[in-house]
């Protein structure tokens, strides 16, 4: 199934690269920067944990999961116009219930531009609405997104925090903003999100993860900073990837991205 949400940097483009990379056999699967989590969706695995550092997409997933009906029934008030898009951009989130909030992330996700995620310094939501924005979904499709969570367990987190809850035999894959020294950072993955300065951090914990002969997958931009940084023992491979530049489907370029592993597959 396709993702519920729309995100930067999302993998659809290196999903059948990644999941020809998957161990033949697995038991718990991680994701620490799950996004829109469409790596997640479409191999739907039977026990996995999902964390993010963004809490309003955490809290939207938990009440999808819990209470798909009360969500969907706040979403269903919110009418799809660009005077309403603005009017629930405004909205305070300590003003409203759980459910509100879950369907206020989906409702602003869906008309906002490009799916970016981003707050200014007092943390408000200030991205603009879009041109070419998303349907509302229905009941069924909350329903269905509902049970697809429903053996998943979501948590709100830095990456590192994934770490006691790997065993052997698990699966971790991680996908962190692609963050470089000479790139921009646009706030497009919300406050606090990956920067090159935690690559020190994210080694560690691929050690870690490998030091407990759980499995991982790692992609990320192929740039120096994270070549210079990776073990020569982990398999090390480029991908060719087309995507769009700054977000604008008329401006496409060729882009090369590492996937790293820890196993031979």
């Amino acid at each position: 199934m396709d993702p519920l949400f729309r995100w930067a940097g999302s993998k659809k483009k290196l999903l059948s690269s990644i999941k020809d990379r998957f161990p033949k056999e697995f038991n718990r699967y991680h994701e620490p920067f799950c996004g829109s989590a469409c790596l997640f969706f479409d191999v739907l695995p039977k026990n996995a944990v999902l964390s993010d550092m963004n809490e309003e997409l955490m809290l939207a997933y938990r009440q999808i999961k819990e209470v798909p009906g009360l969500v969907y029934d706040h979403l269903e008030a919110f009418e799809v116009n660009k005077e309403r898009y603005y009017e629930v951009r405004s909205l305070r989130i300590d003003n409203l219930s759980l459910e509100a909030r879950a369907a206020r992330f989906i409702y602003l996700n869906r008309l906002c531009f490009n799916g970016v995620y981003r707050t200014n310094k007092a943390g408000l939501f200030n991205v603009p609405m879009g041109t070419k924005t998303g349907k509302m979904p229905t009941r069924d499709v909350i329903e269905k997104y509902s049970l697809a969570l429903k053996n998943a367990v979501l948590l709100n987190g830095d990456f590192g925090g994934i770490l006691p809850g790997v065993n052997r035999g698990d699966l971790v894959y991680l996908d962190p903003p692609y963050s470089k020294p000479e790139g921009r950072m646009r706030g497009e993955y919300g406050p606090n999100s990956f920067h090159f300065d935690d690559i020190d951090r994210l080694i560690t914990t691929l050690e870690e993860i490998d030091r407990k002969k759980a499995y991982f997958i790692l992609s990320y931009s192929d740039c120096e900073i994270i070549r210079s940084a990776l073990k020569q023992k982990w398999n090390v491979e480029n991908i060719s990837v087309k995507r769009h530049v700054a977000g604008f489907s008329a401006h496409r370029r060729i882009v090369e991205e590492l996937i790293v592993s820890n196993f031979s597959h």
